[in-house]
């Protein structure tokens, strides 16, 4: 039978580098993103009997229908929930609309998508992989929602697995928590007000090398992986004195602007 991965928020960026890569390891692959031309255009480009469709992934019955279409063509295997938005600036100065959204596309879509796999995946097995951030593991001042927001799912995707394993379902769930990858994502909030943590540390990653990465933890008995490893324990610093660490934050977002100003 079949192995169909799918990816949501596969238009661009990381999501179209994961589908490449699943579709290397043999997998039929499903891409969603609100974006229906994107995504049709990114599984042209991906070949070997891609799919593309439109998703809303703020939309719960969304993910059961895309989970469907996975069982109509082969064994669901893989989940990749990707799709996120960013928004920078002062926590209080974001508008009803921006708050909603950011915490219906990043914290609803991997929820529903997470439970849809599972539910399709079964007895049979898989592997989940939601894409949160380094922000879930640090203050970020000036991307305070976006931060929460990828908290979130890493608290939600390890305890996930917890259900997973009490359950005796053979799923892996995990967490990817990469720095600043350069994607549009980014790069279109190179100017905004409060994204200065952004472009304040070292070069961005590359979406390929994140993919990558992604699909190597899947693989791992980790649960949760920092990418590169190395900035994770950097980040956690910050948590042993709050009141230290956010000097040190205040520092590399004046770094931030500067970089931005110059850009």
């Amino acid at each position: 039978m079949t192995s169909i991965a799918v990816v949501t928020g596969a238009g661009r960026g990381i999501g179209l580098r994961f589908a490449h890569r699943l579709a290397d390891q043999g997998h039929r692959v499903i891409l969603t993103d609100v974006d229906g031309e994107a995504a049709r255009a990114a599984a042209a480009e991906v070949g070997r009997d891609a799919v593309g469709i439109a998703q809303d992934v703020r939309d719960f019955a969304s993910h059961r229908d895309v989970a469907e279409r996975a069982r109509d063509l082969g064994r669901l295997a893989v989940w990749v929930n990707n799709a996120g938005i960013l928004i920078a600036g002062d926590s209080w100065a974001h508008d009803d609309d921006q708050v909603q959204a950011i915490l219906d596309v990043n914290l609803r879509g991997p929820i529903g998508g997470s439970a849809a796999a599972v539910n399709a995946m079964g007895a049979r097995g898989g592997a989940i992989l939601n894409v949160a951030s380094i922000s879930a593991l640090t203050p970020v001042p000036g991307l305070a929602l976006y931060a929460a927001t990828k908290a979130a799912v890493l608290s939600f995707t390890t305890s996930l697995q917890g259900d997973l394993d009490h359950a005796g379902l053979p799923i892996r769930a995990r967490a990817l928590c990469p720095d600043v990858v350069s994607t549009a994502m980014v790069t279109d909030r190179s100017k905004d007000p409060g994204a200065a943590m952004l472009f304040s540390g070292p070069k961005p990653l590359d979406a390929d090398g994140v993919a990558a990465a992604g699909l190597e933890l899947l693989e791992s008995r980790q649960i949760f992986r920092v990418v590169p490893r190395w900035r994770g324990a950097l980040v956690r610093s910050v948590d042993l004195a709050p009141s230290v660490g956010l000097k040190t934050l205040g520092a590399m977002r004046r770094i931030g602007d500067l970089r931005q100003r110059r850009a």
